[in-house]
């Protein structure tokens, strides 16, 4: 039991430390899509937080998940968070879909491989030694 208190523990802590780690690089960022990303993943990741601090909670507050097999009532945040991460990584990864369109290089880098084979060979120059 106190293996899991603590793993609890530091799974909320990393979690409030990730959320300030993204906020501070968020301020440093001007505005554009990469910005709108960060607001995104920081989203994902308050969700998950939340239900780490919500799990953590009903765990010392000996709250458990089932009684007689039924889930109690203090379960069900923790699902409503889970779905509202995953709703919210799917938003996050549109998000990276539409950023990889913006900046996205593969056409070009096709057409300079396509340049740089069709291009003669250069002689090779002779030292003289």
């Amino acid at each position: 039991m106190v293996h899991i208190a603590t793993v609890s523990i530091t799974t909320v802590i990393f979690g409030i430390a990730s959320l300030l780690l993204i906020s501070r690089a968020r301020n440093k960022l001007s505005e554009g899509s990469i910005k709108k990303y960060m607001d995104n993943f920081a989203i994902c990741l308050a969700f998950i937080v939340i239900f780490s601090v919500w799990q953590t909670a009903r765990g010392f507050f000996g709250s458990g998940l089932s009684v007689e097999g039924h889930p109690t009532y203090s379960a069900y945040p923790e699902y409503i968070f889970i779905v509202f991460a995953y709703v919210a990584f799917i938003v996050a990864s549109f998000r990276v879909l539409k950023i990889s369109e913006e900046f996205g290089f593969k056409g070009e880098g096709r057409k300079i491989e396509q340049i740089i084979k069709n291009k003669p060979k250069a002689r090779k120059s002779k030292r003289k030694k």
